[in-house]
């Protein structure tokens, strides 16, 4: 199986003001859009409901289902945002049943 999903840290910052230049934390983890609106709010502009989840809930899941992780990757924005220069924003695994 392959699965792809965003780092944790992604979802801890302001991204308003990221954008300005200052990587500040205003939410906790797990992450959820509806945390700060509501559904029918969120799905009224047409933009996807997020949730970021912990890499405990990502990676541990796959484990717990009978996964093994046979390959890891990260990645970022190409240096088109203020994060990445600390950490990348992409995960992917290679997981294996057995």
């Amino acid at each position: 199986m392959i699965s792809g999903f965003m780092n944790p840290a992604f979802y801890l910052f302001d991204w308003e003001l990221e954008e300005k230049g200052i990587l500040q934390v205003k939410h906790t983890l797990p992450y959820s859009e509806l945390a700060y609106a509501s559904e029918e709010e969120i799905v009224g502009t047409g933009v996807s409901l997020e949730f970021g989840h912990t890499l405990e809930q990502q990676m541990g899941g796959q484990i717990g289902a009978g996964f093994m992780i046979g390959g890891f990757y990260e990645d970022s924005f190409g240096g088109k945002r203020l994060l990445d220069r600390y950490a990348n924003s992409f995960i992917a695994t290679r997981a294996i049943k057995f």
